[in-house]
C-alpha cells in the first residue's frame, strides 16, 4: 500500500466519498430507480434510509476495528495470502468498472451536449490524463481537490432545487403505491446499492488521521440520502413520473428549465461543473486504489500502470455502447452485483472480527490464570 499514513483529515476523506458516491447516487442510478419504482421512487429512498444508515454504522465500526491497519495488510494477516489475492482480484474488477463506466458515461454525455464538434478521442484522452496524474500524485492530492470542489457542488445542488420550485407540482408525487408496494421495495434496493459505493472508504481508511464518529457517519448517510431524494422528487414534480422515467440524465435536465427572471436564463452550463467534479474524483480514486491494491511503490512503475489502465479504459469505450445497453448493464448486472458483494463483504469482515475478538479474549483469560 501507499506508505503515507494518517495524512488526510475526516473532512478530506468524506469529500472524496460524497463526490465519488454522489455522482452515482445523484446521476447514474436515477434512471434505474425511476425505471423500477416510477412515481414511488421517492418512497424507495425513505424505505432504504434506515437500512443504509444501519449498514453504514456497522461498516464504520468494522473500519475502526482495523486499528489504523490497511485493509490489505489486515486481510493478508487474518485470511492468508491466497484469500487476500482473491479479494484483490475482486476489488480490482469493481474499481476498474467504477472508473471505466464513469469515464464512458461522462464522455458520452459530453459529446452529446456541449462539445458536439470535438472528437471523442480528444475529450476522452484529456479527461483520462487528468485522472491519471491526479491518481499518480496520491490520495492527499485527490482529497484536497475534492474538498475544494465539494462546497460549490453542494451549493449548486440546492440552488437548482430551490430555483425550480415554481415549476414543481407536488401533487404528482401521489397517489402512493398505485402499482403496489413491490416497485417501491425493488427501488429501495437500487438506492441502497448506489449508496453502497461508499464501501471504498475502507481501502484508504488507514490514511485518515482520526476515526469517524458515529454522529459523523449518520450525517454523511443523511447527506447522501438527500442527494438521491432531491433529484428524484424534482424529476417527478417537474416533469411527471412518465416523462421522468424516459429521461437519461434527469438530474441535469432540471438545469435546462431553470431561469431567474428575464436576465438569468440558460445556466445549465453550471451542471457541467457538478458532473465533472464527481466524475473526475471517482475515476481518479478508482485508479489510485487500483494501483495501490498491488502495492506498486516505484513512481515510474505506478505511472506506467496508470497509463495502461487509462489506455485500456479508452480502448473499451470504442465498443458499440448504446444508452439502453448501459442502463441494462447498471440495472441487471452492476448494481445487483455490487449489492451482493458489499453485503457479503460486510458479513465476512464482521465474522472475521468476531473470531479475532474471541481468540484475543481467550488468550487474555489464559494469560491471567
Amino acid at each position: 500500500m501507499d506508505q503515507q499514513r494518517g495524512n488526510i483529515s475526516i473532512w478530506l476523506s468524506i469529500s472524496i466519498v460524497i463526490l465519488s458516491a454522489g455522482i452515482v447516487a445523484h446521476v447514474m442510478a436515477l434512471p434505474v430507480i425511476l425505471n423500477v419504482a416510477g412515481r414511488d421512487s421517492w418512497i424507495s429512498v425513505l424505505i432504504a434510509a434506515p437500512f443504509f444508515i444501519g449498514w453504514l454504522l456497522i461498516y464504520n465500526y468494522f473500519i475502526k476495528q482495523l486499528n489504523g491497519q490497511s485493509f490489505l495488510d489486515w486481510s493478508k494477516q487474518h485470511w492468508g495470502s491466497f484469500a487476500s489475492w482473491i479479494m484483490k482480484f475482486i476489488l480490482a474488477c469493481l474499481l476498474f468498472f467504477a472508473g471505466f463506466y464513469s469515464l464512458l458515461d461522462t464522455m458520452m454525455w459530453t459529446v452529446s451536449t456541449y462539445m458536439i464538434q470535438t472528437p471523442f478521442f480528444v475529450i476522452s484522452l484529456a479527461a483520462t490524463v487528468i485522472c491519471i496524474f491526479a491518481a499518480y500524485y496520491g490520495l492527499q492530492s485527490i482529497a484536497i481537490v475534492a474538498s475544494l470542489l465539494l462546497p460549490f457542488v453542494i451549493f449548486l445542488g440546492y440552488f437548482v432545487a430551490f430555483s425550480n420550485t415554481k415549476y414543481k407540482d407536488w401533487d404528482l408525487l401521489f397517489p402512493l403505491f398505485d402499482q403496489g408496494i413491490t416497485p417501491a421495495i425493488s427501488g429501495s434496493l437500487y438506492v441502497i446499492s448506489a449508496l453502497m459505493e461508499i464501501w471504498v472508504i475502507m481501502l484508504y481508511s488507514h490514511h485518515i488521521k482520526q476515526k469517524i464518529k458515529w454522529w459523523q457517519t449518520v450525517l454523511l448517510a443523511l447527506l447522501l440520502l438527500v442527494m438521491v431524494m432531491g433529484p428524484l422528487t424534482g424529476a417527478i414534480t417537474e416533469f411527471g413520473p412518465e416523462e421522468a422515467t424516459k429521461q437519461r440524465h434527469t438530474a441535469f435536465d432540471q438545469w435546462r428549465i431553470l431561469s431567474l427572471g428575464q436576465f438569468l436564463q440558460h445556466v445549465d452550463f453550471l451542471s457541467i461543473y457538478q458532473w465533472l467534479s464527481g466524475s473526475i474524483i471517482r475515476i481518479s480514486i478508482s485508479m489510485y486504489l487500483l494501483v495501490d491494491l498491488f502495492q506498486v511503490r516505484k513512481k515510474n512503475f505506478r505511472l506506467a500502470l496508470l497509463f495502461i489502465i487509462g489506455a485500456t479504459m479508452i480502448a473499451l469505450m470504442y465498443l458499440p455502447w448504446r444508452e439502453e445497453v448501459m442502463l441494462k448493464l447498471l440495472q441487471h448486472i452492476y448494481f445487483p452485483a455490487l449489492f451482493i458483494f458489499v453485503v457479503l463483504f460486510t458479513i465476512l469482515i464482521g465474522i472475521s472480527i468476531y473470531i479475532i475478538q474471541v481468540k484475543e479474549r481467550r488468550n487474555n483469560e489464559g494469560a491471567t490464570r
